[in-house]
């Protein structure tokens, strides 16, 4: 008489090999110690509950950590842990972070990123909301013009003078350059001019008026980054007598 078992696809003896088969599968689960191979597709990727992402050099160098804060010092003042974003070289030194630091009273999260030494090169500034923290930009200033002016470099020559000149590492991609500029004759004018790499590249009319002369932006687009720079102000009368006089009120690059 047939049995319930002999009523199974291939028997009883199948059902025992799907089984073991199975049981075998579920071990090298639980056996397998990482995902050696993956592909996320169009619905992406996510870690949520405090869950955290990271990754590490064959040589066990952290590099990727984003996530909880595993040293609890950095913990909210509230007492939950900080959910942070830490990027280091393969050496482990730190070059990237966003983090705050509750002990001092800031809970404001603030990317940095830093040099090899562990100092802050550049950063956002979280007290204001907007611009830099760091590094510190100069002010450019100029000397007043009461009672300067016998002072500012001048040309009284109808052939070009060098009246500043100037070196810099290209970092960014235009270079401009403000000056304040006259003539110091009615009648007078002259014509200031920026060179780069020795080479003319802007140029302004100058009158018997003192004002603000903006020469550039000029790119920089045939130079390499970091790249030494010469530039130079010059100028010559074009007519009448006296001499033009400038004086440099800022120089920047951006």
């Amino acid at each position: 008489m047939p049995t319930p078992g002999d009523q199974l696809p291939n028997g009883t003896q199948q059902m025992a090999r799907d089984i073991a088969d199975l049981k075998r599968q579920v071990r090298e689960l639980r056996a397998a110690r990482r995902l050696e191979n993956a592909a996320v597709g169009a619905g992406g990727l996510r870690v949520v509950n405090g869950g955290r992402l990271a990754m590490d050099t064959p040589g066990k160098v952290r590099m990727v950590d984003i996530g909880k804060l595993s040293d609890t010092s950095f913990n909210h003042s509230d007492g939950s842990p900080q959910q942070a974003v830490q990027l280091r070289r393969d050496d482990g030194s730190l070059f990237m972070s966003c983090f705050s630091y509750p002990p001092s009273g800031f809970e404001t999260q603030a990317w940095k990123f830093y040099d090899r030494s562990g100092n802050i090169i550049l950063a956002e500034d979280t007290n204001s909301g907007q611009g830099l923290a760091r590094p510190y930009l100069p002010v450019p200033v100029g000397p007043a013009y009461e009672g300067s002016w016998d002072y500012w470099p001048r040309t009284t020559g109808t052939t070009t003078t060098r009246l500043w000149n100037g070196r810099f590492y290209k970092q960014l991609p235009n270079v401009v350059i403000v000056m304040q500029a006259s003539m110091d004759t009615s009648g007078a004018t002259g014509t200031i001019e920026l060179t780069v790499g020795g080479t003319v590249r802007a140029s302004s009319s100058v009158s018997f008026s003192v004002g603000y002369v903006t020469l550039g932006p000029y790119a920089l687009d045939s130079y390499d980054h970091m790249q030494q720079v010469d530039i130079a102000v010059q100028g010559r009368r074009t007519a009448g007598t006296g001499a033009l006089r400038a004086s440099l009120y800022s120089a920047y690059q951006l």
